[in-house]
């Protein structure tokens, strides 16, 4: 009875690790990608609230950041699909159309890539952030 119960407890453990993305949640995906896209510290990324987009069932963040001049707060949503994070500056358009930069990520272990790509196949940016930048792990 005894055994039977610790193997149940460590199975439980190792399941409690592991998801599509790893430690990492979407919502330090989101601050990790418009962290890169915004040229900004992840740490800066406050995540105002969150609501579960209807049509898809993905979770949008709303996510706001200081500009360092003047401390206004600049407001953007995030969302997180398969291994594209999709954002959209307040309540503008989405930025998944053809014409606008791919944010992909990869993630090995405790640390996410993010790669923004243009849309002729080029590289804008790529970013590789630890975990613990992003809160850690939850």
């Amino acid at each position: 009875m005894l055994i039977k119960t610790a193997m149940v407890s460590s199975a439980l453990i190792v399941v409690a690790g592991c998801s599509e993305y790893g430690d990492f949640t979407t919502e330090q995906i989101c601050k990790a990608s418009l962290a890169v896209i915004k040229g900004k510290s992840p740490t800066m990324m406050m995540t105002d609230k969150v609501v579960k987009e209807e049509e898809t069932g993905l979770d949008v963040f709303y996510i706001s950041y200081p500009r360092p001049d003047d401390n206004n707060k600049w407001h953007v949503r995030c969302k997180v699909n398969k291994k594209r994070a999709i954002w959209a500056q307040n309540e503008g358009r989405w930025r998944d159309q053809a014409q606008d930069p791919t944010i992909r990520f990869v993630i090995n272990d405790d640390e996410i890539e993010i790669n923004e790509m243009y849309p002729d196949g080029s590289a804008a940016k790529k970013v590789t952030f630890n975990i613990s930048m992003l809160g850690g792990r939850t």
